[in-house]
């Protein structure tokens, strides 16, 4: 009786899982396939291949070029300010301060927040002269009617703050479970010592937090790739594109201009990048534990 047990459960098991793999993979084999294709959506009966010319494309493409810096931008630069201020952050709700206990829940709302909502919600922010920037202005006496989502620089700085806005606070929170791992008996045998409290943050709390670090950068970096809903209702990847990254322009290039193949080898080449960065890093963060 005991023994069939496991046969039945793989019965059980085996048609979900398959149903899974074909789910996963069946899309990404099309889209593969697709970006080795020269497909017309009016004549698809015409399809052929023709190897890697999609691909080649991009060397062409002075917009796939500038969508691939925006989004070397809009990874590292917000990713680096989320771990900088989740740090201050984790190690000021750590000391226990008035009003922190409220602040770790009201931390979560961005984090919760749907992406197409907060970037609704910044876009009426941000309205020129009647947004709630141009109010909070008023109320220290000056008059704020610049548009700041109408230039390139300010475009692309607007949309990186509101990266940073989602992502501090779970930032913050995981490396505060981090930080709460840190047996208090180190801090005592320090403040025995004769360390100042900054002292202690800088020697003991940052480099016990930095493999934490590591895993989190990876994560968030991911999750900042998700920022398109945001990019979509605020910018619509303007102006001149300078908010526009790889899977914005992807996306345009497949259902604006019908040209599906090249954005087959778009996403194709992006996709295949970030998942190699991404196990790179995380070989790196492996290594660095087991060195240790």
């Amino acid at each position: 009786m005991a023994s069939s047990r496991p046969k039945v459960s793989s019965a059980l098991i085996t048609p979900a899982i398959g149903f899974l793999c074909l789910a996963t993979l069946v899309p990404i084999a099309a889209v593969v396939a697709l970006s080795f294709g020269d497909f017309n959506i009016a004549f698809p009966e015409k399809t052929r291949f023709i190897g890697l010319y999609n691909y080649a494309r991009f060397l062409s493409d002075g917009r796939f070029i500038n969508a691939a810096l925006v989004t070397f931008i809009l990874v590292v630069v917000p990713v680096v300010l989320q771990l900088l201020c989740g740090l201050a952050l984790a190690i000021a709700l750590k000391e226990n301060l008035v009003g922190t206990r409220w602040m770790r829940a009201s931390f979560l709302l961005p984090s919760i927040t749907p992406p197409a909502v907060g970037g609704i919600v910044w876009k009426l922010f941000l309205i020129p002269g009647v947004g709630g920037l141009s109010y909070l202005a008023s109320l220290f006496g000056h008059n704020f009617e610049a548009d700041l989502l109408g230039s390139k620089t300010s475009a692309l700085i607007s949309v990186i703050i509101v990266s940073i806005w989602f992502g501090v606070p779970i930032v913050a929170l995981l490396l505060l479970s981090s930080l709460d791992s840190i047996p208090d008996e180190i801090y005592e045998a320090a403040n025995l010592d004769g360390a100042s409290w900054a002292q202690a943050q800088w020697h003991i709390s940052i480099p016990l937090v930095l493999p934490a670090m590591g895993a989190v950068a990876v994560f968030q970096a991911l999750e900042v790739l998700g920022i398109f809903p945001v990019i979509f209702v605020l910018t619509g990847g303007g102006p001149a594109g300078a908010t526009e990254p790889l899977n914005f322009y992807a996306f345009l290039t497949a259902f604006t201009y019908l040209d599906l193949d090249y954005s087959a080898a778009i996403l194709v080449a992006f996709t295949t990048t970030i998942v190699g960065v991404c196990f790179w890093s995380i070989r790196q963060i492996s290594a660095t534990r087991v060195g240790r």
